[in-house]
């Protein structure tokens, strides 16, 4: 196992970046709910490049984009580790499940409330 005190090394930091991109794809090939929220991220990219938003409007976007994605990763994290523990029902693993699930729903409404806030008036506008 590898110290804090370990030199520095590209090798092992491209290693690192491997092993996140095995994550990504396998977070959207395996969990249902990762492909829903690749699809509201495509349909507010698409949304927002019809709409022509500003520097500020798209960085709002694209952190709340990152922002529930990562939720949804850490989500399945959590669920991946207490199934590898056990099947069992225990009241403990099962609210960390609930809090990680809770925490996804919870960055989810901050994002479609970010959203409804850029997008709506630019698509009233347009009545």
């Amino acid at each position: 196992m590898k110290s804090k005190n370990d030199k520095f090394s590209w090798a092992a930091r491209g290693r690192s970046f491997r092993y996140a991109a095995k994550g990504i794809a396998g977070l959207f090939r395996e969990e249902h709910n990762a492909r829903i929220h690749a699809v509201a991220a495509i349909v507010a990219v698409g949304l927002g490049c019809w709409l022509d938003l500003s520097a500020g409007e798209w960085c709002a976007v694209v952190l709340c984009i990152g922002a529930v994605i990562a939720a949804e990763a850490l989500n399945s994290a959590v669920e991946a580790l207490a199934d590898r523990i056990t099947t069992d029902r225990d009241p403990l693993i099962g609210k960390a499940k609930d809090f990680a699930a809770a925490a996804v729903l919870i960055t989810a409404i901050a994002a479609a409330t970010v959203g409804c806030i850029i997008f709506i008036p630019k698509l009233l506008n347009l009545i």
